[in-house]
């Protein structure tokens, strides 16, 4: 029953993988948030959308862009031994621009990611442990298979419009767990090591950063699991053929709030984020809320 409640509060996770950026960005990264500790495999299937809004002066006008950014991601957990857990991300995305000079839409399949975590300390759920706690590190790589130079009547799309980033990245994360009973704290850091791509572009190194608190509570046949804490994500410059761009970069902070139910071995969730201070390079940018829904199968 409790390796069940870990995969829902799991689903708790909310993949907010946006990162503080000027006019929004398609970059992935891959937010774990709360994660099972233990051997048992998962697939999903969940869908998240960050929104940013614009204001810009252009001579005496005023001009307010709004940007939605969608992704529909499945993603899983493949444990092939012990302490070791193996995780992968495919997502699809639909990105969409508007202002008063029209409307800017791009979809496709984003960069697949690939990641493993070592359990270095683990006392998983045995009854000789009252305080469990358990504590992963690992990396893994963000692949180039996203569509990129995708076209807007015949002129290539701006690349924070891009599916895709056309860069391959490597990634280090760490996730550290203590629980008594039913309460528990989660803690995870992830930092991105980004490339430049074929056209020069590079986007800014990233580092996000999450503390949630989480309780779990069973109501018959069915058991609710709510979760709140904080999230934290900062972005270097992004570099154009190795001259800065001054427009991209920047950090936040979010609130984030959840929750999940679950029937035997399937979950579903939700999860908002709320935006509590930014700082972006671009003062015209306000990071909106951000929110996620998921469905995972445990097997």
């Amino acid at each position: 029953m409790k390796k069940f409640i870990l995969l829902a509060i799991a689903l708790l996770s909310i993949n907010i993988s946006s990162h503080a950026c000027d006019k929004g960005c398609t970059m992935g990264g891959s937010y774990f948030g709360i994660l099972p500790q233990f051997h048992k495999n998962f697939a999903g299937l969940r869908y998240s959308t960050r929104a940013y809004t614009i204001t810009s002066t252009l001579g005496d006008h005023t001009v307010v862009t709004d940007e939605l950014f969608a992704t529909t991601e499945l993603w899983g957990r493949f444990v092939p031994v012990k302490n070791v857990q193996v995780f992968a991300f495919v997502p699809y995305l639909h990105n969409e621009q508007s202002s008063v000079h029209g409307t800017l839409k791009s979809s496709g399949f984003g960069d697949a990611t690939i990641m493993a975590n070592y359990a270095i300390i683990n006392t998983g759920d045995t009854l000789r442990h009252t305080l469990k706690h358990s504590l992963q590190l690992g990396g893994g790589l963000k692949l180039a298979t996203g569509a990129y130079q995708q076209k807007h009547h015949e002129e290539v799309m701006p690349i924070n419009m891009q599916p895709g980033t056309g860069s391959t990245d490597y990634l280090l994360n760490g996730i550290y767990t203590i629980r008594y009973k039913q309460l528990g704290l989660s803690n995870d850091v992830t930092y991105r090591f980004n490339s430049k791509n074929k056209d020069g572009y590079k986007f800014g190194d990233r580092i996000s950063a999450s503390s949630n608190l989480f309780y779990w509570q069973n109501v018959k046949a069915i058991a609710l699991l709510p979760s709140a804490g904080i999230y934290y994500e900062h972005a270097k410059g992004d570099e154009i053929n190795g001259d800065a761009n001054a427009q991209k970069g920047g950090e936040s902070y979010f609130g984030n709030v959840g929750l999940s139910t679950y029937i035997r071995n399937v979950a579903v969730s939700g999860t908002l984020q709320l935006p509590i201070s930014s700082t972006e390079a671009y003062h015209g940018t306000k990071g909106n809320s951000r929110s996620m829904v998921s469905v995972t199968y445990m097997f």
